[in-house]
């Protein structure tokens, strides 16, 4: 298979489009209460596999993160949970060369699976610890509540760390 070679216009045109479309699943997983976060992480992997750049992850998840930002009531601070979802996928993806294998058309998915169950806690470690408990800025659901969140979260997160590469992804590279 030869790398798909798309021009810069191209890619940051994808990057517009994954952006906006990860903003709209996060608004699902806002009205579903953190139970619909397998559409958000299902649009965030598709992009960033997609266009198989390093950095990809952090931009879609930066530009998604200033559109959610802005009907916040926390305004900014939910940024933070955008960027360390985006932040650790290229932690994983760059040095393991996921962005270069994805542009083959060639997915390690055990290492795309943890990358975003690890991204989905980090991300819930940092809403739940600086957002809830240290600023008290979000409501404090309780320890059953919060755990089930968290669980629902890394379940959907591994599910669309397999789906996404096995399913998706070749049917994306056909188009």
């Amino acid at each position: 298979m030869s790398i798909r070679k798309m021009s810069l216009s191209t890619q940051v045109s994808f990057l517009a489009m994954f952006s906006v479309l990860a903003f709209l699943s996060s608004l699902i997983v806002k009205a579903t209460v953190s139970y619909g976060a397998i559409v958000y992480a299902i649009t965030l992997l598709t992009g960033t596999l997609f266009v198989s750049r390093p950095f990809s992850a952090t931009i879609i998840s930066l530009i998604a993160g200033l559109l959610y930002s802005l009907q916040s009531h926390l305004f900014l601070l939910m940024l933070g949970t955008f960027l360390i979802r985006g932040l650790v996928l290229d932690i994983f993806f760059i040095p393991s060369g996921i962005y270069e294998k994805a542009a083959l058309g060639r997915y390690n998915i055990p290492m795309i699976t943890s990358a975003m169950v690890v991204s989905s806690f980090s991300a819930g470690l940092y809403q739940y610890f600086f957002l809830t408990l240290f600023l008290g800025k979000i409501v404090d659901f309780g320890a059953f509540i919060v755990s089930t969140i968290f669980l629902v979260g890394l379940i959907s997160n591994a599910i669309a760390g397999y789906l996404v590469p096995k399913l998706i992804m070749p049917r994306l590279r056909g188009v």
